[in-house]
């Protein structure tokens, strides 16, 4: 018995010799896996085409081979131009082309403001009179005067033509006859004192006062705005003064009309640069022919400063290396030239570029890995270049 309990330990101990190989198998496995994949990429050029012949999927062997003979397949674009223009935004607050706020030259009670706010007004019309019977008055006893020294002159004539007066008496009757017309321009200028009138075409705001009110020269009345236009100032660095002139278009916005941009004009600039802000202020007017603007709204103001004309590229052509940018192009002979350029501005999907580049050269998109200098391309011709 003690011996069969040994030779049953002995054989649960021994292991079969041929055990290990699985694992040798499988470490022979994968580096047959990786010389094959180190293959497929060296060959990757070809790979496509190997699929098509055995799948029946691609062109006939003589088709295969004159897109062989073809170059590199590429994507390719062509290049448009664009100014380089400089927009300088600001927040300006518009005014009225004209405005002012009302003051009687005189103290007296409000006798007619018939007038209300939005009403409009031409130059000259009547706003407000104050009562005026002591100036009335005055102005009539004035004319009176005035009549009585006409007679007195030519009565100092007549006597004068028989000899009775002497001319002093005549000099002495025109001295008073000046003097009595000068007191009735006074009394007509008073009486005209007492009435306020528009002094130039344009809408009336909020009367301040009521008929019956007690006022005095310091007595706010209403205002009046010339709204035909507005105006809009914004203050422009000093390094863009030399490409700004009047007459430049600026567009505005307001919150108001929310979406809705109003176009305008440069009309003046100013005549120095402030010291502190190294800017100048440049005044725009905004017409506004349907009256929908008013003075005080908040405006988004965009100048536009015309800047250099630039070639213009797709965003997918420009690349990088050696910390240069380039592009590739393709010459007359459908060959990859590179071309080093300088990115001058990024806009919509567009990169503008500064460097032996013009508007309807030929620039590769797409397929630029497998490119190098003189080497080949095929492509068909784009579509017009975006920003052209």
């Amino acid at each position: 018995m003690a011996d069969k309990r040994r030779v049953t330990k002995t054989a649960k101990k021994d292991v079969p010799s041929g055990a290990a190989r699985p694992g040798r198998l499988q470490l022979a496995v994968f580096a047959i896996m990786l010389v094959a994949a180190g293959a497929l990429w060296v060959g990757r050029d070809h790979v496509g085409t190997v699929f098509a012949a055995i799948t029946g999927t691609g062109q006939s062997g003589a088709a295969a081979g004159r897109n062989a003979g073809a170059g590199v397949p590429v994507v390719v674009a062509k290049t448009g131009s664009r100014s380089n223009d400089i927009y300088v935004d600001a927040i300006a607050t518009a005014r009225a082309k004209r405005f002012v706020t009302l003051f009687p030259e005189v103290s007296g009670e409000v006798m007619q403001l018939d007038k209300h706010a939005g009403d409009t007004v031409q130059q000259g019309e009547i706003i407000l009179k104050l009562d005026s019977k002591d100036t009335e008055l005055a102005v009539e006893l004035a004319r009176v005067r005035v009549q009585e020294a006409e007679l007195a002159l030519d009565r100092a004539r007549q006597l004068m033509e028989r000899n009775v007066n002497s001319a002093a008496k005549v000099q002495d009757a025109k001295t008073v006859l000046e003097r009595t017309r000068i007191e009735l321009r006074q009394a007509e200028e008073a009486l005209a004192k007492r009435t306020l009138r528009a002094p130039f075409d344009g809408v009336l705001g909020i009367p301040k006062v009521e008929k019956g009110d007690r006022v005095s020269s310091t007595t706010s009345i209403i205002t009046v705005d010339d709204r035909s236009e507005l105006i809009v100032e914004i203050e422009v660095p000093e390094e863009y003064i030399s490409y700004i002139e009047t007459g430049q278009t600026v567009k505005a916005e307001t919150p108001s009309f929310a979406g809705r941009p109003f176009f305008g004009k440069v009309e003046r600039i100013d005549s120095r640069v402030m010291p502190v802000s190294r800017t100048v202020m440049v005044r725009a007017a905004l017409p506004n022919p349907r009256d929908l603007l008013r003075p005080g709204m908040s405006f988004a103001v965009e100048l536009s400063i015309p800047g250099e004309t630039f070639a213009t590229v797709p965003e997918l052509a420009l690349q990088w290396g050696k910390g240069k940018s380039f592009v590739w192009c393709v010459d007359k002979d459908s060959k990859a030239k590179k071309v080093v350029v300088r990115s001058v501005k990024r806009l919509n999907r567009i990169i503008l570029v500064d460097g032996d580049i013009k508007e309807g050269d030929l620039v590769i998109v797409e397929g630029v890995q497998r490119l190098r200098p003189g080497r080949k391309v095929s492509y068909s011709l784009p579509d017009p270049a975006p920003g052209a």
